[in-house]
């Protein structure tokens, strides 16, 4: 930096460091990078310092480029599968369209954002665990502007790992086969509805939450 470079490279420079440390760097580089105007690359495997230090994200894949997007971008909006389920938490289940709008599991039909498959075409669905909402004991049937129900399940809640800030469940329904649906609860949230192991709870899964990505097979 002393030399006023026109590019700085930096390649995993936090990843020695502890927990508290890193976040502490991580506001300072970006505070002092953004202070020099020096272009800056940044090699990390960290996804949180991808998503809260950068301005934009290149996602690589066995040295091919998979998405350029702001954190946002590739985070809410991710362009491939193998970006969906490599930045965060998600839960992917396959099913078969049935619309431009809706995709069936077994004989489970969820509303989802528009995808351009045509009807009858395998699909991975995804949905991250911060977009299902707990619903409680007995939810009221929501309906929406054309009158079909959203999508509302019963579930079991099988398990539950206390991080901190939130509850990461885990959650079994009949409509998503062996599957297991990941859920982070706020804390709140799990307190308000005193929700334990081996409860039932009643989810919604917001249709604006579930993408559909080209099956792939490995």
């Amino acid at each position: 930096i002393a030399s006023g470079p026109g590019l700085l490279l930096l390649d995993e420079p936090l990843s020695a460091l502890d927990a508290k440390v890193r976040v502490y760097l991580r506001h300072e580089i970006k505070t002092l990078q953004q202070k020099l105007g020096v272009t800056t690359i940044m090699v990390t495997h960290d996804q949180e310092e991808a998503l809260s230090m950068a301005d934009r994200i290149v996602v690589m894949n066995e040295g091919k480029v998979e998405q350029i997007g702001s954190p946002n971008e590739v985070y809410c909006k991710p362009q491939t599968l193998f970006v969906a389920d490599f930045i965060g938490e998600m839960t992917q289940f396959t099913g078969t369209t049935s619309g431009r709008s809706s995709v069936k599991i077994g004989n489970t039909e969820l509303n989802t954002v528009a995808h351009q498959f045509g009807d009858g075409h395998e699909v991975s669905l995804t949905i991250r665990p911060e977009d299902i909402i707990p619903l409680g004991a007995k939810p009221e049937v929501k309906k929406d502007a054309s009158n079909s129900t959203k999508n509302i399940f019963s579930t079991k809640l099988e398990e539950m790992e206390f991080l901190g800030s939130f509850w990461r469940c885990k959650l079994k329904a009949d409509e998503f086969s062996e599957a297991l649906v990941t859920a982070d609860f706020s804390v709140n949230a799990v307190r308000r509805l005193s929700l334990e192991p081996n409860q039932n709870l009643w989810i919604e899964v917001p249709s604006e939450s579930i993408l559909a990505f080209n099956l792939q097979v490995t």
